[in-house]
């Protein structure tokens, strides 16, 4: 036999035992009146009521309401904030740091080309130069 064993102070249903001998009187807080609703979908917290020979329930609101803790977002420390800004910070002056880095790359490489370019003309010069005599 099925039953299903309730708290004896609270009446608040705990388990069921599924193989509960049929000869055996049910203990004081059993019964065999299952749990559910008349679809047979199961309770919200039910609880025994013994007036009345079946289970109470919560609706699902209040369920949620009694048992459903919000979802609490803390708030940043100060510290956390003052890091928080500090690690922005960082991030922006590494950004300008590499942007300043690629610009005094290109410079560079443009002062090569051209002093490359002002020795050739340089060397052009000075073979003109001998080439018209020291004119």
């Amino acid at each position: 036999m099925l039953i299903f064993i309730y708290d004896k102070e609270t009446k608040r249903y705990m388990y069921p035992v599924s193989d509960y001998p049929d000869n055996y009187d049910l203990p004081a807080n059993a019964t065999t009146v299952e749990p559910v609703d008349s679809n047979g979908v199961g309770l919200y917290d039910p609880i025994w009521n013994e007036t009345t020979n079946s289970w109470d329930s919560l609706t699902e609101e209040e369920w949620k309401k009694k048992y459903i803790v919000p979802e609490v977002k803390p708030e940043p420390t100060q510290e956390e904030q003052t890091a928080a800004q500090q690690m922005l910070a960082v991030a922006d002056l590494q950004g300008k740091v590499d942007n300043l880095t690629s610009k005094i790359d290109k410079s560079s490489k443009s002062n090569t080309e051209l002093n490359a370019t002002l020795a050739q003309i340089m060397l052009q010069n000075a073979s003109n130069a001998e080439t018209n005599g020291g004119k």
